[in-house]
């Protein structure tokens, strides 16, 4: 009985190993997915078209008022994006669209308007790194690149060899504690055991802090 265990432990591990190293990779990718859509829509939806027509609204003065054009559309975008911009910025973009409304108030200056559409074509250039530069195959360059297949075939093996090293370290853990356990070493199993409850203690109080926060902002 103790050799077909012998025999089958290390395989149950392996298995076990492999669906725990699946789990993570699987939620790893689908936040990762998910923060990358996040990213898309700040570019496409906010920065892009928020640059765009602060410019219009400055350099478009034929007419006065909410008929002037791009008034409406960087109106638009502001209501969607005062969590995102910071707040000297969004008081200069708001102060531009009460000026082009004759509005009583004091006018922002085209170096206030100049510093707060440097911010936002930063974030473009970021954003845009994020979603697409950073990935060679987004590159025009890329389709004609000779060199095309080899780098995605190094890619391709890359992630293979990522996903073996994950799954050869989650198994080397639990086939060691398993084979302390048998030969009677506590220790090992003390210190993993301790490690796996100071990371759900630094989970607990991430969200204790977010908790903290949000009753915070609730009460202000």
């Amino acid at each position: 009985m103790d050799h077909i265990e012998q025999a089958l432990m290390p395989l149950v591990i392996g298995l076990i190993s492999w669906l725990i190293k699946d789990l993570l990779v699987k939620t790893a990718s689908k936040r990762n997915e998910a923060v990358r859509k996040e990213w898309e829509y700040r570019l496409k939806e906010i920065w892009s078209p928020l640059f765009y027509w602060s410019g219009i609204v400055i350099f478009s003065d034929s007419e006065r008022g909410w008929k002037r054009h791009g008034l409406k559309e960087l109106g638009d975008i502001l209501t969607k994006s005062a969590h995102l911009l910071p707040l000297t910025h969004y008081h200069s973009l708001i102060r531009l669209l009460e000026g082009a409304t004759d509005q009583k108030t004091s006018l922002v200056s085209l170096d206030q308007i100049k510093n707060t559409r440097d911010y936002i074509y930063k974030q473009i250039e970021l954003m845009n790194y994020l979603v697409y530069r950073h990935q060679m195959m987004y590159e025009p360059d890329f389709a004609v690149d000779i060199t095309k297949p080899y780098k995605l075939l190094l890619r391709g093996i890359t992630t293979v060899l990522f996903h073996l090293f994950i799954w050869g370290l989650i198994a080397g853990v639990l086939y060691t504690l398993y084979f302390c356990f048998t030969i009677d070493v506590i220790w090992p199993i003390i210190i993993f055991l301790a490690i796996l409850i100071i990371l759900v203690c630094i989970d607990l109080k991430k969200r204790i802090d977010i908790h903290r926060e949000i009753k915070k902002r609730v009460a202000d």
